[in-house]
């Protein structure tokens, strides 16, 4: 059981102090477990010399445990991971609000043993409000070539927040008007989110640029599936389509 107190004034139960776990992950399977009840945020720091695998998973049953994506703390690393991968020593925070218990766990052994430890606090992991454009990616074609700019899957819990998406048609020749528009479409992105570019006539070497900022960065609609922009094949064009997003849960 947690340590808990009452707040006489809300009857709201709150944790007396952080709650703090340790312990040693030296095989496949091996794993730590700490009380989370009524806290919002855990902290994970793994020292030692180590490689491996390790997830942090939280369980409101005793039985079932879901993922939680954790971010790093001061390291190399931006952004939030399904799983902790490698051999380097450091901190890495999550969300765990309405766990009753959080675990950290070797799902993968390869050698040494990672000294673990584990803080649950009442302070919120507050990553996910960073709005941060952490990665951008890229895709370009060739003249008359479909292109499709592809953001691979983050992990199991993690999904793509677009914060920022440019496309540029370039001319390789004469362009006649059409009659219709051209549409680039997307996948994992909520209403299957379409744009629409003029089909107008424009000289050789000519650059149409569209971009657009968004004020409030754009969820992907499924969590641990690609998302994708697809600008289709236009005779004499040559596309260029940029993202920029960040990873969250």
């Amino acid at each position: 059981m947690s340590k808990l107190s009452t707040d006489l004034r809300s009857g709201v139960l709150h944790p007396r102090e952080n709650l703090f776990v340790t312990g040693n992950l030296g095989s496949n399977g091996a794993e730590i477990v700490i009380e989370s009840d009524g806290c919002a945020s855990v902290m994970v720091d793994l020292r030692g010399t180590f490689s491996g695998t390790f997830e942090v998973a939280g369980t409101v049953d005793g039985t079932n445990w879901i993922a939680i994506p954790v971010r790093g703390v001061n390291i190399a690393a931006i952004g939030y991971v399904a799983a902790i991968t490698g051999t380097a020593a450091g901190v890495w925070i999550g969300g765990c609000l309405g766990y009753r218990k959080v675990r950290v766990r070797c799902t993968a052994y390869t050698s040494g043993t990672a000294i673990a430890y584990i803080s649950a606090s009442l302070a919120p992991d507050n990553g996910a409000q960073l709005l941060t454009t952490t990665a951008t990616a890229t895709a370009v074609g060739a003249s008359g070539a479909a292109v499709t700019l592809t953001l691979a899957s983050p992990g199991a819990g993690l999904r793509h927040y677009l914060t920022y998406l440019s496309i540029n048609r370039f001319a390789t020749a004469l362009l006649t008007a059409g009659a219709a528009p051209i549409t680039v479409t997307t996948t994992n992105i909520p209403s299957s989110l379409a744009f629409s570019f003029a089909a107008d006539a424009a000289a050789q070497g000519t650059i149409d640029r569209w971009r657009e900022d968004f004020a409030y960065a754009i969820a992907a609609s499924a969590q641990g599936t690609a998302t994708t922009i697809v600008c289709p094949a236009t005779t004499a064009v040559i596309w260029r389509v940029t993202a920029g997003y960040f990873v969250a849960p």
